[in-house]
């Protein structure tokens, strides 16, 4: 079993197609993973093939979001308590906020971590991040 959800990991005991937001809300912080085949609890399910979701993972970032985010996101498979694991390692980058394409940069389509869950941003935090890294100081614009 492992510890619980935090700033830093989500579990997911099946890939689904929210993936994305989880992803792009690590992104969006400090980074983070994302373990399929873990339970909310902790309690390690595994996948039955993992090299079917890792694909499915890796196209799904790569449609639905916007800006390209892959080269900072690795996804393996790892073995956890001997059951295979897919493991979505996700490391932050100046060319912020990521944002799902069919949403666009509005409260509905950009999410950041913030404890144990994934939140939407406000229409201030996402001008905020994009004055932020743009290397202008937001107060004075």
């Amino acid at each position: 079993m492992l510890r619980f959800e935090n700033q830093n990991i989500e579990f997911k005991q099946e890939y689904m197609s929210d993936i994305q937001k989880e992803v792009m809300a690590f992104a969006n912080a400090q980074g983070g993973t994302v373990l399929i085949g873990v339970r909310k609890d902790g309690m390690v399910m595994g996948v039955e093939n993992p090299d079917e979701v890792m694909l499915q993972v890796e196209n799904y970032l790569k449609d639905s979001l916007a800006l390209d985010i892959m080269p900072f996101v690795s996804i393996r498979m790892i073995e956890v308590e001997e059951k295979q694991v897919v493991e979505i390692e996700v490391s932050t980058w100046t060319n912020r906020p990521y944002y799902l394409r069919e949403k666009g940069l509005k409260p509905s389509g950009v999410y950041i971590r913030k404890g144990s869950s994934s939140q939407p941003m406000t229409d201030e935090g996402i001008y905020e991040m994009i004055v932020e890294n743009s290397g202008k100081s937001f107060e004075s614009s």
